[in-house]
């Protein structure tokens, strides 16, 4: 697709981005107002399906590399969206503090494996701050995403990886 499928109103933006599901590797367009933070949309702004535009599916179950289906319009259901980041996130990362570190973490989710940094206070246990997080996705800091059963796909980086809080595992480092 060359031509983008959709046309942005004054306030709006397209941002790229990647989404792993169970199944598939989806990258295309998430249309949102200008002001609004990616890295925040998910917990705050997502409705029941996520629509991404200019789409390329990429299912992840073939043995054999297939190339990626293209649509204009994909509605994504939220619940199975395991891992979500835009690679070009051009958000600062958090600042450290006395009260909060970034500490290095592998998370296991569905077939894809993130090594990353979580921010959180230097007195409270992983276990705690797992414990108390209430948001439906929760953020890591640095992300290298891969994909286990699909070495040939490389990996991504993005600053910021949003991952679904109740179907990850996670392993200090």
């Amino acid at each position: 697709m060359s031509e983008k499928p959709y046309t942005l109103e004054s306030d709006q933006k397209a941002t790229p981005v990647i989404i792993g599901t169970a199944d598939a590797l989806i990258w295309g367009d998430l249309i949102t107002k200008v002001h609004v933070n990616i890295g925040a949309f998910l917990n705050t702004l997502a409705e029941a399906f996520v629509p991404v535009h200019d789409v390329r599916i990429l299912f992840l179950a073939p043995k054999e590399q297939v190339p990626p289906l293209e649509r204009p319009l994909l509605f994504v259901k939220l619940e199975e969206i395991l891992l979500f980041f835009s690679p070009t996130d051009a958000d600062p990362l958090p600042e450290e503090s006395e009260t909060r570190r970034f500490e290095p973490v592998e998370i296991l989710i569905g077939s894809f494996v993130v090594e990353g940094q979580i921010l959180k206070s230097p007195i409270a246990t992983m276990q705690n701050l797992l414990l108390v997080s209430k948001d439906n996705y929760m953020d890591f800091y640095r992300g290298t995403i891969r994909h286990v059963a699909k070495p040939w796909l490389g990996s991504f980086a993005s600053n910021r990886v949003q991952i679904r809080r109740d179907r990850f595992f996670l392993a200090q480092r």
